[in-house]
């Protein structure tokens, strides 16, 4: 009995020494070929061994193989060549490898990459971090709210606000084409697949020489510019599913390497490659049910939506000199709700709820949408020149319906908008290595803003004095403006900066003009750049400059609900919009930590301002609009190594902000000014399964008080026809958004399981958004039923009927 015991504590004990026995380590670091230094993030995968691996900070990888083999060395990194490298594994093996810059085919043609530009006040965030950041909904435009400085006007959904700015003073750019419509209805889903994207560049302020027309923030998005195999995914998601394709046109395409004792081998002859991608929205077949369960709601309308995005890419030449590439993407957003033929007794029930009466029966439809195209020519002749010529189209339109169909005679508060900003533009972008310490960026470009609007619209008489949707029954806040033209808009726009990097020490001066032909006005913009980084991996640096912006180009006045203002295109005497910006960042990196504090100041002048036109001779416009804002972000991240290993990984910030607005020569806070902002983003991953988390805990928004109310005219108890009685707010005008509410806070919850398989993966997750059902205090609820008195009418509390705690799903299949 004994010799059986110990048979079998023997047996399973030998069989796993010998696996123990076997597994052999590979290690070394990843190079920047061009640099000579480490990369800064790089992904490693070893199909054979189904490892994935995320390398960061000083470019070291520690990979644990199964026993002797051959292994497929796959190594990509932003903005570099990826590289295909087979191994023979005999015995443990230490291996660097060097990544040359520029993907290209045939002869190693190297090109600096823009990536190594600026890093002050911009933080990127690759494909992995946007699918995998908790409460997202796996968005890319979504994930930005992660980092300090960026907050949601809408708490979960909504535009971006980014240090202060308004969200109109941002830019968003698809390799290189400006995007009118970057979200589904503002804030839902972005209208690009994820996995189309390589990474996104959040520029908060102090943006380099190569944006324009922005004052505020950008938000550069880039596609994936490399495929070396036939792949793709499909993508399941609770309100939307994606798809994605690709292929090369030729054969595979393996890069070159060179190790740190081998020269250059397997050169590639890759031809280009096509992608085809695409989402859609199905939100009026799902949510629906998950709020009657939740909310106990039973009437919803909710968006359908839809978008589509093609990329092919063709090298004409042995050497890869010549390219031509495609790029086609598009977005659709339709969203219609009537409600009218109710019963006296519904609309009674809604009177003695509070509920506004006008609101009762209403006809509401808008849609949206939008078609860019783009054709890019690429000369590189050497490893010191790119020439890139790019010509974009994109087509736009837009209807905004709104009918109160039960308001008062005398009352016209109805929209009829139709609105078509096209926009064709012209640019030529080169890059020149001038010398091993020098790197110069020039362009430049020419646009043609295309403009068509009919119907009518309402104008604002001042601006809003409480966030939100304006009081649309109260006639004295609105007039009516119609709207029956056409026009054009013809805008020059150039750049010149130069990067200088002597030793441990960057200097980019650089500066930016734009013309337009309209107001005859040109604008001189110099920006610039000091770093140092010393020999601890610490860096010093400091950004800043100045930045225009023209209202006349800006599209997004077409774009706001209830204040959709296509009339400002053809204004002669607005002049542009302009902002100085300055920020200062001290960052120290120790492996796969690192810690980034930041602080910014940014003045924003001649921000155009609603006015009363009537009483300014038809202008609905004017420069008066004044704001700034300052503060400082504390950024601390952790990347991670080897998925298959038990790791933690993650990012925590604090951000403390003050944002103001000039109105009436006093400075009032900023409407979604947030002072304080905790954010803390973790994950724990071992083999294929990942735990994250998401907690917030931010200060409420600014809101102006309700100190009286009037009766609106037209209704009883002003003696009007309309029998029921409403009354409309009266806000504290002499002191605009003193009052605030409180702290509100959120924790998200996520679960990812990934498969392997021969054929590719699988991968699921669950998530809970907002775990605890916690409701902040955010509204003033006003009851048009009876007049304003203290305590009772408004009151200040949570939304009751919104939805809080938001489970969700998503199932992927990649191959």
């Amino acid at each position: 009995m004994k010799r059986w015991v110990l048979f079998l504590l023997l047996v399973p004990s030998a069989y796993f020494f010998n696996l123990w026995a076997q597994a052999l380590t590979v290690e070394g670091v990843i190079y920047d070929d061009y640099t000579k230094k480490p990369v800064g993030f790089a992904v490693l995968v070893i199909p054979e061994a189904k490892i994935s691996r995320r390398i960061a900070g000083s470019g070291a990888y520690s990979v644990v193989l199964p026993g002797p083999g051959t292994y497929t060395f796959n190594i990509s990194s932003p903005g570099l060549r990826p590289i295909s490298r087979k191994i023979e594994v005999k015995t443990n093996l230490k291996q660097d490898f060097y990544l040359e810059i520029a993907a290209v085919k045939g002869e190693t043609i190297v090109v600096r990459t823009t990536k190594e530009i600026q890093k002050v006040s911009r933080n990127t965030l690759d494909v992995n971090q946007i699918k995998e950041a908790p409460a997202t909904l796996g968005d890319s435009i979504g994930a930005l709210a992660t980092l300090p400085g960026v907050i949601r006007s809408g708490g979960f959904f909504g535009p971006l606000i980014i240090r202060g700015a308004p969200e109109i003073g941002n830019r968003y750019f698809i390799d290189d084409i400006p995007v009118l419509n970057p979200q589904h209805f503002g804030g839902l889903q972005s209208v690009i697949s994820n996995d189309l994207i390589q990474d996104i560049d959040l520029y908060s302020s102090s943006f380099p020489a190569q944006f324009g027309l922005a004052y505020g923030a950008v938000i550069d998005i880039n596609t994936i510019d490399n495929v070396e195999e036939f792949g793709g995914n499909i993508d399941i998601g609770l309100i939307s599913s994606n798809f994605l394709l690709k292929n090369k046109w030729g054969h595979s395409a393996t890069g070159d390497v060179r190790t740190a004792s081998e020269t250059q081998e397997n050169k590639s002859k890759n031809t280009g490659y096509w992608i085809v991608s695409g989402r859609l929205g199905y939100l009026s077949l799902v949510v629906p049910v998950i709020l009657r369960v939740v909310t106990g709601q039973r009437e919803f309308q909710l968006p359908e939506y839809y978008d589509y995005q093609l990329k092919g890419k063709w090298f004409f030449d042995e050497q890869g000199k010549h390219a031509i590439t495609l790029l086609f993407f598009g977005s659709y957003d339709t969203f219609r709700f009537i409600r009218e033929n109710l019963s006296p007794e519904e609309k009674q029930k809604r009177i003695e709820e509070g509920a506004d009466p006008l609101g009762s029966e209403f006809r509401f439809q808008n849609r949206i949408s939008s078609h860019s195209q783009g054709i890019y020519y690429t000369y590189r002749p050497s490893s010191k020149l790119e020439n890139k010529l790019i010509a974009y189209n994109s087509l736009n339109y837009s209807l905004f319906y709104i009918d109160i169909l039960d308001k008062p005679p005398g009352l016209d508060n109805s929209y009829d908008v139709s609105i078509e900003p096209h926009v064709f533009g012209l640019k030529d972008k080169i890059l020149v290595n001038w010398s091993d310490f020098g790197q110069l960026r020039s362009a430049v470009e020419y646009n043609l803003f295309y403009f068509r609007a009919s119907g009518y619209t309402q104008t604002l008489r001042t601006g809003l004095v409480s966030r939100g949707q304006p009081d649309i029954g109260n006639p004295n806040l609105f007039q009516r403006v119609n709207l029956d033209f056409q026009g054009q808009n013809h805008l020059i726009s150039g750049y010149l900066e130069n990067r200088f990097r002597f030793g441990s020490l960057e200097i980019t001066p650089g500066v930016r003009t734009d013309y337009l032909e309209r107001t005859r006005t040109a604008t001189t913009a110099p920006r610039g750049l000091v770093a140092y980084e010393f020999p601890s991996k610490t860096t010093l640096a400091a950004a800043g400059g100045l930045y225009y912006s023209f209202p006349q180009t800006n599209q997004f006045f077409f774009n706001r609900p209830f204040v959709q203002q296509p009339q400002v295109v053809v204004t002669d005497y607005l002049k542009p919009e302009r902002a100085r910006h300055t920020s200062l960042s001290l960052e120290q990196v120790f492996d796969l930590l690192s810690i980034k504090i930041e602080g910014f100041y940014n003045e924003f002048y001649d921000l155009a301002r609603p006015l009363d036109g009537a009483a300014n001779n038809g202008r609905i416009y004017d420069n008066s609009g004044r704001g700034r804002a300052q503060g400082i972000e504390i950024f601390l991240r952790k990347d991670q190594w080897d998925t298959q290993e038990a790791q933690f990984f993650g990012w925590a910030s604090y951000t403390y902000s003050r944002s103001q607005v000039l109105e009436n020569g006093k400075w009032r806070p900023f409407e979604f000014e947030q002072p304080h902002s905790i954010k803390l983003i973790g994950g724990f991953r071992w083999r294929g399964n990942q735990i994250g988390a998401r907690f917030e805990f931010f200060s409420g928004f600014p809101y102006t008080e309700i100190i009286g109310s009037q009766c609106t005219p037209g209704f009883a108890c002003a003696g009007g026809p309309n029998p029921v009685n409403r009354y409309s707010q009266i806000y504290d005008l002499d002191n605009p958004y003193a009052k605030r509410f409180p702290f509100a806070h959120r924790l998200d919850l996520r679960y990812t399981r990934i498969t392997n398989y021969s054929w590719g993966s699988f991968r699921w997750y669950i998530e809970v958004i907002n775990v605890y059902n916690y409701v902040p205090i955010n509204q003033q609820r006003w009851n048009y039923n009876r007049p304003y008195e203290p305590g009772v009418n408004p009151k200040v509390q949570r939304n009751e009927q919104a939805l809080s705690l938001i489970p969700n799903f998503g199932l992927e299949w990649r191959f």
